[in-house]
């Protein structure tokens, strides 16, 4: 059985089709319109995630003689260490690749639409360290208890918007956290 990062990132399409529904409820028809590919190619990566069980049928509409199915990720792909562990570093690369992919994306959505920089209390910030290994660990354990934070308030948040109808601001929160080579290991490397 594949693990669900290497289920996910195993084809564009099923990435893009998975992190769609991360976000909304869509059809295979919405999904396939919204990437430009055809509907038979996007509901083939959308039934491989149903069968992997990382997304739930929520809907079914008829539409001009067919039902159209709608869709939604039953959670977000959020990958242990353990399991990030458990792959090559070509598979990690290329989990990472597409994260970064889509963290870039959202932030040139937001600077194109003139959504980021809208709130005063938005966050951006860069902060290169050197660190022990102690320090390493610490830093680590950090971004994952953020990020656990992060699902418990957008919880809280989504009981707050069903009990008060409130629609709700689409956000991006990333977090990026990794060592660097040390200016003697670029110059080596480009020697």
């Amino acid at each position: 059985m594949e693990t669900t990062l290497a289920a996910i990132v195993a084809h564009p399409t099923r990435a893009r089709c998975f992190v769609i529904l991360t976000e909304r409820t869509a059809s295979p028809v919405e999904i396939a319109q919204e990437i430009g590919k055809d509907v038979g190619h996007v509901g083939y990566h959308v039934r491989k995630l149903l069968a992997l069980d990382l997304i739930e049928l929520v809907d079914e509409r008829p539409v001009r003689g067919a039902v159209e199915h709608f869709y939604r990720a039953i959670e977000r792909a959020v990958v242990t260490e353990g399991e990030f562990a458990q792959q090559s570093v070509e598979e990690r690369e290329v989990f990472t690749r597409y994260t970064l992919q889509l963290m870039v994306a959202d932030a040139a959505r937001a600077m194109d639409e003139h959504t980021f920089d809208a709130r005063a209390n938005r966050v951006a910030t860069r902060m290169p360290m050197l660190v022990d290994e102690e320090g390493f660990q610490e830093l680590s354990a950090l971004h994952t208890e953020v990020l656990e934070r992060h699902m418990e308030i957008q919880a809280r948040s989504a009981e707050r918007m069903t009990k008060s109808g409130e629609e709700g601001i689409p956000t991006s929160a990333s977090s990026l956290f990794f060592e660097v080579p040390t200016r003697r290991r670029r110059l080596n490397d480009e020697s």
